[in-house]
């Protein structure tokens, strides 16, 4: 390769330089060149500057290649997730429903009820009707013990709940006949059982003076 060397004024140079500028060429040699030898050197440079270019060229794309897929296989990651995502919560979901089906089928346990319970419930007990109690006299002092109210007939023991007690009371004061068969329209059914048991055992009498019913 020879050189060539040109002297050129200030002047000179600078208007070469702005053409050179103006035309696109970073070099002004190679504007010099261009202004000798025409286009054919432009296009020389132009191919140099390709074959420079195309193995960036071609990387990029294969770079550009290699992000899709990658982005293909995060888009088929993320959609996999989902899925089983979207069975892991319909897993809990039926198992919760299983549960909830499976409590609402359990029976559910009252809490053991005492014999004070029950006295409260039905008002008033009778020895004779308890046949399977196993130890009477423990039983009928427990009730007393928590607050019922016994009465020690002749042939038998009866408990009272506290306010069936003063309830039956109350409406013995307001029965204004001896005659038993009309009391009995003062009473309720249970209330004139008790009445007649208690009669019958002298529990109750019909004071003439008073003109009413009393506890004995």
């Amino acid at each position: 390769m020879k050189n060539l060397i040109i002297k050129l004024t200030d002047e000179e140079f600078k208007k070469i330089e702005e053409e050179a500028r103006e035309k696109g060429f970073v070099l002004i040699s190679e504007y010099v060149k261009y202004k000798l030898f025409g286009q054919s050197v432009r296009n020389t440079n132009e191919s140099s500057i390709n074959e420079a270019l195309n193995p960036i060229t071609v990387e990029l794309l294969n770079v550009k290649k290699k992000l899709g897929e990658l982005a293909e296989r995060v888009d088929s990651i993320e959609l996999t997730i989902s899925k089983e995502a979207a069975n892991v919560n319909k897993n809990v979901h039926e198992q919760e429903s299983r549960r909830e089906r499976k409590d609402e089928r359990r029976p559910i346990q009252e809490p053991k009820r005492s014999a004070i319970d029950y006295l409260k419930e039905q008002g008033v007990m009778y020895e004779s009707k308890l046949t399977s109690l196993k130890n009477p006299d423990a039983f009928f002092e427990k009730l007393e013990s928590q607050g019922a109210k016994i009465i020690y007939a002749a042939e038998e023991r009866i408990a009272f709940d506290p306010s069936f007690y003063q309830s039956f009371v109350s409406k013995l004061a307001q029965i204004p006949t001896s005659d038993e068969k009309e009391a009995q329209r003062y009473l309720s059914n249970q209330e004139y059982e008790l009445f007649q048991r208690l009669r019958k055992a002298g529990g109750i009498y019909f004071d003439s003076k008073d003109k009413h019913w009393k506890m004995a």
